[in-house]
């Protein structure tokens, strides 16, 4: 028996969200045979399946090289269009995995013409007098797509007739991944020009459609509309959103600014099997229960980032893309980034076969592809084991001869015979255009050797986001993580950090812990400032 593509589970979840439908929204399915079949009967069954949810989907299906394919120059297959009537919005390629989120995003938005864009955004785009195409390149595992997703299609109907959004599916268009080196995701073009490599924060994102390539600092706006709050949180990731959670279950108004993704390295984690109450849960599982949760108490604002922080009449005063906000406190829970390798190559292959998130960019090498992990901790096995489950053919580079990873991830690594070449460290990176080969050096006897390989994915370690705190000028160890006691208070008074950005353990557990502990600390200071108690 042929496999529900859509099961009932899926159907009764697009019946509640095409509940917000307005106007009836014309959506055109584009394929040919040949050409990406499995993916084309996904797409073909998963629109059919809308259409028959509500009466507020007219889904129509065109064959590539017809009167109406040429019309709207589509040339690839599967192609579908949102709105053609009003907009200029495709997706090329199916909208699968995480990208269901963005294409059932998409329609309601076309539907209801309200965008998920901040005022200052569209007034921001009110500046823009030139035509825009926009392309954000995906992958069905992309965690952070999604989001890059939503800010070019709600551009495209804020601005329509001006910005054309076009969404990208690198596996089913692998010679485009290949032209545009969009091997890592999210990618975005304007145009032929690249803008941004990962997710950006929204005024980022906008600023960079406006001005047509990358920009660096976007000026603040809404500076006159301060909004006061007892605790801002700084980082979305498991320490800010139990800080907030605690914080607001004090009796606390607080809000989380997020520039990034919600769920830090969780999210891109594939399976997380040390948290207590789940033998076996997906890492974007997890965050999306614990952000739930959150959200019920407190504001999360993803896509912001923080620009500055000020001390002022007895309060900070934060600087954002979205405002300017005042709190009695801070909690910094801005986490850790992946460490480079530092090797030959490695910056000039970046997001062309050099990767640093095997959630986001695996998919594209599982096809029997050469891929190398590096590292030897608990991310660096997880990556591998999950490259693995995608049919790709693994090998470990560790500059050590025995793992530091968890026993069972070990067991895991021995038992499916993944290959590991120790006491080694990656050299240098080569390819023309592409990840191609790779040298690596014996640490013991300096002996140099080549091993083909189509990408590298690196898991050597984090470094912290500390660049706030070095604004604040907070005490860093040598390492550049934060300094904090054992209540997670930093040297600044009514400052505090959680999470990975103060090195130490860095487990969901821990930093969970750690979010609690400083959200109820700034709630006693706030009550008995110790600093103000005479000795």
């Amino acid at each position: 028996m042929e496999k529900e593509l859509i099961t009932e589970d899926i159907r009764e979840i697009l019946r509640e969200a095409f509940k917000q439908l307005d106007d009836v929204v014309a959506i055109e399915v584009y394929t040919k045979i040949g050409m990406n079949d499995m993916f084309n009967d996904i797409a073909v069954d998963l629109f059919r399946t809308m259409s028959e949810l509500t009466d507020k989907i007219k889904v129509s299906f065109y064959k590539i090289g017809d009167e109406n394919s040429r019309k709207h120059n589509v040339l690839r297959s599967p192609t579908i269009i949102i709105a053609p009537d009003k907009y200029d919005i495709r997706y090329t390629g199916a909208p699968v995995g995480e990208e269901g989120r963005s294409i059932v995003m998409s329609i309601i938005m076309a539907s209801t013409s309200q965008t998920l864009l901040a005022d200052d955004s569209k007034k921001r785009l009110e500046r823009l007098k030139e035509k825009r195409h926009v392309r954000v390149f995906v992958s069905p595992t992309c965690p952070y797509c999604p989001q890059q997703v939503l800010y070019a299609v709600s551009s495209a109907i804020d601005k329509k007739g001006l910005i054309s959004a076009e969404v990208i599916e690198i596996y089913e268009n692998k010679d485009l991944a290949e032209k545009y080196a969009a091997m890592s995701v999210p990618k975005t073009f304007v145009g032929e020009t690249l803008v941004a490599s990962g997710l950006q924060p929204e005024e980022y994102f906008i600023e960079s459609l406006i001005e047509g390539r990358p920009v660096e600092y976007v000026m603040p706006a809404g500076r006159e509309e301060l909004k006061d709050y007892d605790i801002v949180i700084i980082g979305g990731g498991p320490a800010g959103l139990t800080a907030a959670l605690y914080a607001e279950r004090s009796g606390l108004k607080s809000i989380i600014f997020e520039k990034a993704n919600i769920g830090g390295q969780i999210a891109i984690t594939p399976v997380v099997e040390n948290y207590p109450g789940f033998a076996s849960i997906a890492g974007k599982t997890l965050v999306d229960m614990m952000a739930k949760q959150t959200m019920e108490y407190a504001p999360l604002l993803q896509g912001v980032g923080v620009n500055d922080i000020k001390k002022k009449d007895g309060r900070f005063e934060i600087t954002t893309g979205r405002g300017t906000y005042t709190s009695r406190a801070i909690i910094l829970a801005t986490g850790a980034d992946s460490r480079k390798l530092d090797a030959i190559g490695e910056e000039r292959l970046a997001g062309r076969g050099v990767s640093y998130c095997a959630t986001c960019d695996g998919y594209l090498f599982k096809d029997g592809k050469d891929v190398m992990v590096v590292g030897g901790g608990n991310s660096a096995l997880t990556d591998a084991l999950y490259l693995d489950s995608l049919g790709a053919h693994v090998t470990i580079v560790h500059r050590r001869e025995a793992f530091r990873a968890e026993e069972r991830l070990q067991q895991s690594i021995f038992q499916r015979n993944i290959a590991v070449i120790w006491n080694s460290r990656v050299k240098e990176i080569t390819g023309s255009r592409l990840v191609e080969r790779v040298k690596i050096e014996d640490t013991k006897t300096g002996k140099i050797r080549e091993v083909k390989s189509d990408a590298v994915f690196i898991a050597i370690g984090y470094e912290p986001n500390n660049e706030i705190a070095t604004k604040l000028g907070l005490p860093l160890d040598e390492e550049g993580y934060i300094k904090v006691d054992d209540k997670m208070r930093t040297s600044m008074s009514l400052v505090y950090a959680a999470g990975d950005v103060t090195g130490g353990i860095k487990q969901i557990v821990t930093a969970v812990s750690q979010g609690a502990v400083a959200a109820l600390t700034a709630f006693e200071d706030m009550a008995n400032p110790y600093w103000k108690v005479k000795k």
